[in-house]
Order: C-alpha cells, then structure tokens, then sequence
C-alpha cells in the first residue's frame, strides 16, 4: 500500500499543476509523512475554508500522547496539506499517517491520501473530481480506494453544500480471509467555518454517504474543530469526530467517538 502512495504521489509531483513548490521537497515530505511512526490531521474541509483564497497554502500537523508506569501507552499522528489556487482552477493534497501502542499491542495504524480538485465557473460554484486511498489495520481495512465527482455550493465564506457520487473498492482482512467489496455511494456534505476571533476559528463538517443500490447501507460522519493561534503561524487545536457506519463488516460497534488535541503549524 505505501508503495502505491509513493508512485500515486510521484506522477501528481512531477505534473507540478498544483504546486510551485519543489518536487523533491514535496517528496520527501511525503515519504516522511508515510514512514515515521507518527501522524493525523483534520478532515478535509476545515483546513480547505481557511486555504482555498490562498495562492498557497501548507498545514502541518503534529499530535502526541503518551503514559508509563502502571500501563504504557504512546501515539503518534501527523499529517500534512498543500493547496495552490489560480484564477478558477483551486486544487489541494492531503495525507496523514496514525500509530498508536498500548502495553506493547498495536492498537491503531492507519493511512490517508487525499487529492481533490476544483474548477469554479461561477463564484461560488464548482464542479469537483476526488480520488482517496486509505487503509486502517485495527479495522481490518486493507484498502479502500475512490473516485468520485460532486457539485459544490457556497455561501459567503462561512458555509458550503456539496452533493455528488464516488465509486469505492474496499477490501478487507476477516479471519485472514481476504473480502472485498465494490460499491457506489452519494457524497452529501454541509460545513461551517467561521472565525470567532483574529485568532480562533472553530469549523463543524457532516457527512452523509448512502450506497445508491441500498439505502440501509449508510455512513456518516460529524467532525467539529476548533484551532488558536499561538503565534503567526503556530496553533492550537481540538477536535471531536462522530463516526457511524450502518453495516460495519466486522462485528463492531457502528458508531465511533474520538477525540484530539494537538498543534498546527501553517505557512
């Protein structure tokens, strides 16, 4: 799977049609971001309204936890997101990588890539393409990669609908069988951005994804964040992620909740 970030991530540096950045900069960044044992950054939509008037922008974002003694415990998360926009064209990568251990069991590893791209033909309008690869080894997701297309609709700079459709092929990991699963889900979502201070800006973000051959078959998820500067470009951030997953492959409860802190680091 890192193997297919890389190469995925390679030809997208090498186009240059997102970033002025160096490539090898870029990359190594990248690789950096897949092979330490660390990571997490926010969904995408609370750093997109803080980018998408930005010529450039990059977010990195660092959270740690830790205890020893009578149990020991670490995790790590970081993440890292560029956008570039010019003139109607807005486009952003995201990635991320998580690891946790508690009293020496791996209890979370996981990995996200995130690429989307938009054309505005109005000022507020836009039709978006999206692809995403992910996998997450305590859920069993070996894989799950996308492709989808979606209209977006904003409103000031404060709210945003988009609507759409994505072509998902998930294989999982049950008993050390292999499962795998190729379905078409609408793309639903509402966020709100607004900033509460020069600085603090606090962003809800709710998703709602229904397989079109069976709407029983859902998945949502509610994120609110909050961030505030520490200085220029140093911030402080929380976050709580409601997950919920209708038909969950594995036996498992179908809703999530989890929580972070941590800083950002934006230039």
């Amino acid at each position: 799977m890192l193997q297919q970030y890389q190469s995925f991530y390679s030809n997208f540096s090498k186009a240059k049609s997102l970033t002025t950045l160096n490539s090898k900069d870029l990359t190594a960044l990248f690789l950096f971001t897949f092979s330490a044992h660390t990571m997490a950054i926010d969904e995408t939509e609370s750093l997109r309204q803080r980018s998408q008037d930005k010529t450039l922008f990059t977010n990195l974002s660092l959270d740690l936890s830790g205890k020893s003694g009578n149990s020991d415990t670490e995790n790590f998360e970081f993440g890292l997101y560029h956008s570039q926009r010019h003139d109607k064209h807005f486009g952003f990568i995201m990635a991320s990588r998580e690891y946790a251990k508690s009293n020496g069991a791996e209890s979370a590893n996981s990995s996200f890539l995130h690429f989307r791209y938009n054309y505005y033909f109005a000022k507020e309008k836009s039709f978006e393409l999206f692809t995403q690869s992910n996998f997450d080894d305590f859920r069993s997701l070996e894989s799950r990669n996308l492709l989808g297309i979606s209209y977006r609709q904003e409103f000031h700079k404060t709210h945003a609908f988009g609507a759409g459709l994505f072509n998902e092929h998930e294989k999982y990991l049950v008993n050390d069988d292999p499962t795998n699963f190729t379905q078409t889900r609408a793309n639903l979502y509402w966020v709100f951005a607004k900033p509460l201070s020069k600085y603090a800006n606090l962003a809800n973000t709710l998703y709602y994804q229904p397989n079109i051959e069976e709407f029983g078959d859902w998945r949502a998820f509610n994120k609110f964040s909050i961030n505030s500067a520490l200085t220029e470009n140093l911030y402080l951030k929380f976050g709580v992620l409601i997950e919920h997953n209708s038909q969950p492959v594995l036996d498992v409860e179908k809703t999530d909740i989890s929580y972070r802190a941590g800083f950002e680091f934006e230039f």
